[in-house]
């Protein structure tokens, strides 16, 4: 059969371009033009998974978003609402505390107060994959220290405001939820620095890290000084201070390093 060149040119131009948007999109022209046209899948031979983002219209998402900035205690005053009666708080110094412990010891040290411009500046949101009440996030927490009382230790220890400028490290973040109708929080770990050589804590997260800032001294743990000090704050000299709780929901020993916690 007798196919004009002019026919043969455009039959080859079709094709080629074919070819050509498949293996750029994954999907051919003509399942554009007719239908059914899907995104491509990663192909197993690659090796690449899709990649994982957190959908903002969560409500866990939505809800740890809205309790890290008003409801936590420590960048807002706390909410005892939300959280459950077997709460967990822990981070590199300070915990394991319990509810009554840790709502006591963000009572105590205001640091909302004390950096009335305090944020987290909280990003990256997600669900963690394997546990659907998890929330996972980053904060780069900043403030500036001129709360007009200062920042204090109950009547042991004062500082007055200086107008310093908090620049945090880049901190992990973590929220269990309870799952049940009031998505209640269960467990908080906060602290975990992901880059050490940023900002201006020296290296240290949460209530340390801002302790670098204002000037309180803190030894650089661990070590047995720093075990010492915390151990002899909680256990002997008690003035309120606490940096542990004798009694945590669900029992297990209690092993982490201790720094400041404060029970009124």
């Amino acid at each position: 059969m007798y196919t004009p060149p002019v026919i043969r040119k455009l039959l080859t131009f079709a094709v080629t371009v074919a070819v050509n948007y498949h293996s750029c999109t994954g999907f051919s022209p003509f399942q554009q033009i007719f239908g059914g046209a899907t995104q491509p899948s990663t192909s197993s031979a690659s090796g690449v998974p899709p990649i994982q983002v957190g959908n903002p219209n969560n409500p866990l998402i939505q809800r740890a978003n809205e309790f890290i900035y008003a409801k936590s205690g420590f960048y807002s005053e706390s909410d005892p609402e939300w959280f459950s009666d077997d709460f967990v708080f822990r981070g590199p110094y300070i915990g394991p505390l319990n509810k009554s412990d840790y709502l006591s010891t963000m009572n105590t040290f205001n640091i909302w107060k004390a950096i009335p411009d305090i944020s987290p500046n909280a990003f990256g949101f997600t669900i963690d994959p394997k546990d659907p009440n998890r929330v996972w996030f980053f904060v780069k927490n900043t403030g500036t220290f001129t709360g007009e009382d200062g920042f204090s230790l109950g009547d042991l220890v004062a500082f007055p405001p200086t107008g310093d400028s908090l620049d945090g490290a880049p901190e992990t973040f973590s929220i269990i939820f309870d799952g049940t109708d009031g998505n209640r929080i269960k467990s908080l770990s906060v602290g975990y620095v992901n880059d050490r050589f940023e900002g201006n804590t020296n290296g240290d997260g949460a209530a340390v890290g801002i302790f670098r800032v204002i000037g309180l001294p803190f030894p650089k743990g661990p070590g047995p000084f720093l075990r010492f000090s915390q151990w002899f704050g909680t256990e002997v000299y008690n003035v309120g201070a606490y940096s542990y709780s004798k009694d945590v929901p669900n029992g297990g020993p209690i092993k982490a390093l201790r720094v400041v916690q404060i029970r009124q």
